[in-house]
This record gives C-alpha cells, structure tokens and sequence, in this order.
C-alpha cells in the first residue's frame, strides 16, 4: 500500500483514456439535444406564422385607436437597409407560415416548456437521492424527444394547444434532465474539476444553437419546411438514449470502462456520502437565511432569463428588428454562441487554474465571473437599446456576440459557486435553484409579450431595459454576498439506524474528511 497517497494525487480529467472525461462528453451531448429539441422553437415558430396576416390584423386594430399604421408592405423578397427607418410605423419580415396565431398564443408556446420545468425540476432533484440518475436522464431525454416528433403533427391536426401541451411535456424532461446532471458530476466530478465540468456540459446549450439555429433555417427555406427541424431533433435524441442506456453507469465504482487508477483518485478526491442507513434533517432555515445561496438563487432567475434570450429570443429580436431572411438569420444567430462557448470554456479552464495555483480563492473565482459577465451584459442591452435599427447590422451583430461571450463567463460564477456550497444538498440546491430558475424563463416571454406587439425596435427597448436593470443588480448582489465555499450548514445532523447515542440528535455530525477534501481542493 505504500504509494497509495502519491498515485491517486493526479489523474488527468482531460484526456482521452479519462472516463470521467468520457461521461462528461455524453451529458454534453445528451444537454446539446435537449437544448435542439426545447429551443428551435426560436427559429421554427418565426416559420410557422403568418406575421403579414397578424401585422394587418393589428394595423386594423390601431386604425381604429387612430394611431400610425403599421406597414405590411415589407417581406423578405423586397428588404433594403434603407428603408427600415420606423419613425411613422413599423415595417414586417414573413417567413411563409401558415398559421395565425397571436403574439400572446406565441408566448404560451414558448412559456409552456418553461412551466413545465419549473413543476418538474423540484421533484427531480429530491429523486436523484432515491433513484438511478442514469435512468432519470434516460426517461428525460425520452420524453423530449417523443413530444418533438409530436409536435408537426398535433400543430397541424389539433391546433397550438396541442403544441403547448407538447411543449409543456417538453418542458418536464427538460426539469428532470438538470437535477440528474448535476448528480453525475457531483458522484463523478472533484470540486476542483467542477468549473471545467460544467463548462463542458453546458456547452450543449451553444453547440445547439451553433448547428441548430443554421439547420433549422435551411430545413425551414427548403421543401421540408419546418416539420423536419421536430422529425430530425428527436431522432438525435433517441439515438442519445440507446448510447446512454447501454455506457454508463451511476458511479466510478460501478463502470465497467475506468480503470484502477481512475477509481482510486475518484475515492481520494471526491467528498465522502453518508450512509443511506442515515436520515438527512435538510437545515431549511440555515439555508433560507445563506445570504450566499440567496443571491445564487437570484442569479439564476438572470442566467435561466438570459438563456431564454439567447436560445429562443435572439432569432426573433433578429427578424423583428434587423428584419433579416430565414437563412441569413440562422447564420447571424448561431455567432453569439460561437463566442459563448469559447469565452465559457476558455474562462472556466483560467478560473480552475487560478484556484489551483492558489492565485485566487473560490470566491474571488465566482465573484470576478459573475460581476464582469453582468455589468458587460447591462452595457451591450444598453447598446442594442438605444444604438440599433436594421440600418446597423454590424453594431447589433458585435454586441449580440458579447452577450453571448458575457453570459459564458456566469457559468464559472453563480453555476460553479451554486454546485460549491453545499455537495451534501447538491440535489436540493439544484432543483430549489432550478425551480426558481425557470420563474425566470417563465418570465421572458411575459416581459417579451408584454412590451412587444408586432417587433418594433421602439418595442425591443422596454424589452432590454428591463434586462439590463435586472443583470446590474445581479452583479452589485454578487459582489457584496457572493461565495464560492462550502457552507457551515453543509454538516447536517443525523440519526443513525442501529446506534443511538446521548447527542446524536441533538448535536450536527460533521464529516471531517468532507471538510477537509473540499477545503483543500
């Protein structure tokens, strides 16, 4: 046994023989289909609609309030940049939908999957302490994938409350599929790999929009029309399923493809569990108090409001107000995700080094992500606010690209410090935070709708001064009471099944050796 120490000191997570590594890339890819599945909607429900028949019908009912008409007149065919000044009304761009659905049906569309989320996330995450994550994951990604191939059909026999009962089942495996990852990494991933974890996983949300958004506009231009982008997004997804099933395993310990060495460091390294002989007593009031936990809660209803943005609203924001054509608009709005995932993952790698160096601590780490991603995304919705018409395409287009860099820098601040506080409660934590979360998705399309009527720039104003207001307070908040340390209300109290001594309820054990390995990691 002599050794022991130094053979499990390093084994390198980045590398193709690691199998931590190996898992990581599946729940990358398995995020990535979600992420196709929930958010084409951005570019597919701008193809699916009738905008011309819905702009005549709102001109008529301004014309009978007296106010500026609005001119139908512009579409994709006769589009100029000179022409879209919107001093006495408001010019529309129609992508040969069929369907006449209104703005407000539109934002139940698109809310419904957010709804769906929040309802089911919660019990997820309580779940993945009594069931396989494996399966969890599996059942997720199942049930996404059955409601996109649904959706063309239903849209076109029933109606959208069909496609919003759909997208709300869309929605519920989305819920389930977060807490279940989080899991993984918290049984797979040491603390000090999780910024670069949760770097890679997340980056299925860029990649998604990277190929998606491009994909979908061509099947949208094409003779297959819309319906393909559902058919094709939930093949990937079964396929994911079959890989899935039948490579991985819950734990290190269980894997059939990890070698000894693997194993060993994995035991060294991660934070030891409890027995399940043990009740947990979950410190509610501890953490309903953690001002650390509260503004992490708070920064995810801005990061899931952001992820709205990017993944759903920027192709629309591009119609509406550079009033670009379907394929140009694929193209522009696959850019903010290229530099989100290159900022994220370039920013997490720094960050992870900067903490093993001991260059910086875990909350200075969080504290510099998340201040500096919030305060440069207030400054680019200032931008787009006041600096942008469909005159300036190159102005719009760069500051939609630091949007998308800004908000990758966030994965390495509130995401990182939320899966650090407390890897007793991961599973608690993510979905309370999830829940949350998805208020703010939840919230998007009520801002968005609430402010916009046929897309106006004027209109798109509220709709960003509203988010830079909310992700300026984020980063005042973060910086006064931001952490990235375990939390002292992380030891819980126990009951143990077969002793009972004079303190055992009375008195918080803590695990020394949990302690100890996250503290020095």
């Amino acid at each position: 046994m002599t050794g022991t120490t130094t053979d499990v000191k390093h084994h390198p997570f980045l590398h193709h023989q690691s199998r931590r590594f190996h898992v990581i890339i599946l729940l990358m890819v398995g995020y990535f289909s979600m992420a196709v599945m929930t958010s084409n909607i951005g570019i597919t429900l701008n193809c699916m609609i009738n905008s011309t028949a819905l702009a005549l019908e709102a001109e008529n009912e301004e014309s009978l309030r007296d106010e500026d008409p609005i001119d139908v007149s512009l579409l994709s065919s006769n589009v100029t940049a000179g022409s879209c000044t919107r001093v006495k009304g408001a010019k529309v761009m129609d992508y040969g939908g069929s369907y006449e659905w209104s703005v407000e049906t539109q934002g139940y569309i698109v809310g419904a999957a957010f709804l769906g989320g929040m309802l089911s996330v919660f019990p997820s995450g309580m779940a993945i302490d009594h069931f396989s994550m494996r399966h969890l994951l599996l059942v997720s990604v199942l049930l996404l994938s059955i409601a996109s191939v649904l959706v063309p059909l239903c849209a076109e026999a029933i109606g959208p409350i069909a496609v919003i009962v759909l997208r709300f089942l869309m929605g519920v495996g989305e819920g389930m599929m977060i807490p279940g990852i989080n899991g993984m990494i918290t049984g797979w991933i040491p603390l000090h790999e999780k910024s670069t974890a949760a770097a890679l996983y997340t980056s299925g949300n860029q990649l998604a929009g990277i190929i998606s958004n491009p994909v979908a506009a061509e099947f949208c231009a094409s003779t297959l029309r819309w319906p393909a982008v559902f058919y094709s997004s939930g093949l990937l997804g079964f396929l994911w399923c079959i890989v899935w099933h039948f490579t991985v395993n819950n734990s290190p310990a269980n894997s059939k493809w990890i070698s000894d060495h693997e194993v060993k460091y994995l035991q060294h390294h991660l934070p030891k569990k409890h027995v399940k002989t043990e009740k947990k007593v979950i410190p509610w009031n501890a953490m309903a108090r953690s001002a650390p936990l509260l503004v992490v809660f708070y920064s995810s209803i801005i990061g899931n409001m952001m992820i709205a943005m990017i993944l759903v609203y920027i192709p629309v924001y591009f119609k509406d107000v550079l009033l670009l054509e379907v394929k140009q608009n694929g193209l522009y709005t696959m850019l903010p995700h290229v530099f989100n995932l290159i900022s994220k993952l370039v920013w997490g790698f720094l960050m992870d080094y900067l903490k093993s160096k001991k260059i910086l601590t875990a909350t200075q780490t969080v504290k510099l992500s998340q201040v500096l991603s919030m305060m440069t995304l207030c400054l680019c919705f200032l931008g787009l606010a006041y600096g942008v018409d469909c005159s300036t395409h190159g102005l719009a287009l760069f500051l939609l690209c630091t949007i998308g860099a800004a908000f990758g820098l966030s994965i390495s601040g509130f995401l990182t410090s939320l899966l650090s506080l407390s890897p007793n409660f991961i599973g608690v934590l993510t979905s309370t935070s999830q829940v949350i979360g998805f208020g703010g998705r939840l919230a998007a399309p009520q801002i968005i709708t609430f402010f916009k009527t046929v897309g106006t720039a004027e209109e798109w104003r509220g709709i960003l001064l509203v988010y830079s207001a909310m992700t300026v307070i984020s980063a005042l908040l973060f910086f006064l009471w931001g952490s990235g340390d375990v939390q002292p209300w992380d030891s819980y109290r126990v009951t143990p099944s077969r002793s009972k001594g004079p303190e055992t309820d009375s008195k918080p054990l803590v695990d020394q050796n949990v302690l100890q390995t996250l503290t020095e990691a």
